[in-house]
């Protein structure tokens, strides 16, 4: 198993007055291309992607921002107060958001990553979702993870439908605005992200006997069941350091 590695994720809205299909086009066709061409971007990230939010998932409830951006970050710390400083986001990344983004409504907060199964799909869920009441944060992470890894041992109907497996615990006191004007917390312990090898896939791994008698207790059982937000998402890479790409097609 992969060791831990340090992401960012930030929940997008929309300027007001745009409408959906005009901030998508924008978001893909202008501000992901911008992004990864941004003098020195990679000293401050490694990877980034664009998770478009294409409705309702399997489990939970439907997510009210339209997508999210995944970064991966270098090194084993935050590197945010440097960045929003940088001429790499002030003078190019901060300019274009202001055309399409609401600041005041876009969330970013820290998270720790743990693969549990690697791998990405053309299918992917994300779940978001804060731990029961009473929960110390620490015996939650660890007990998710211990969960986890055995939901994908004893269910190997929902495992083999699955195609890769992230937990991303989120660095509490993270949560900020864009150019990293902090704000208070919010209720968010883990987003996990999910791939699958087709929408029937991922429906037919969450309807499977292995998912309700192992995975759904034992995992879903230490989320507050209202917490559970969810949403399938189209997954597009713009920038990967590690791993070069043509643009989007």
């Amino acid at each position: 198993m992969p060791g831990p590695r340090l992401k960012k994720i930030a929940f997008l809205a929309p300027r007001p007055g745009m409408d959906l299909p005009t901030f998508f086009r924008y978001w893909r066709e202008v501000h992901g291309p911008t992004v990864a061409a941004a003098p020195d971007y990679s000293t401050y990230r490694t990877r980034y992607a664009q998770n478009h939010n294409l409705g309702a998932g399997p489990v939970g409830k439907p997510f009210p921002h339209p997508g999210a951006a995944i970064f991966h970050l270098p090194g084993d710390g935050s590197n945010e107060a440097e960045f929003s400083r940088s001429p790499t986001y002030r003078d190019h990344i901060r300019v274009d958001e202001l055309n399409f983004i609401d600041m005041d409504r876009t969330l970013s907060m820290a998270a720790v990553e743990t693969v549990l199964l690697p791998g990405t799909g053309p299918s992917k869920l994300l779940i978001i979702g804060r731990r029961r009441g009473g929960m110390a944060r620490a015996d939650f992470d660890q007990r998710l993870i211990a969960a986890a890894t055995q939901a994908l041992r004893d269910a190997p109907d929902f495992t083999a439908r699955l195609r890769g497996w992230a937990l991303n615990h989120i660095v509490e006191n993270s949560f900020s605005l864009p150019g990293a004007r902090a704000v208070d917390g919010n209720e968010i312990d883990c987003i996990q992200e999910l791939w699958f090898s087709s929408d029937a896939d991922m429906d037919a791994a969450f309807a499977c006997a292995g998912f309700r008698t192992h995975a759904q207790p034992a995992v879903q059982g230490l989320f507050a069941p209202a917490s559970l937000n969810a949403f399938r998402a189209r997954e597009i890479v713009f920038f990967d350091a590690n791993n070069p790409i043509p643009p989007p097609a």
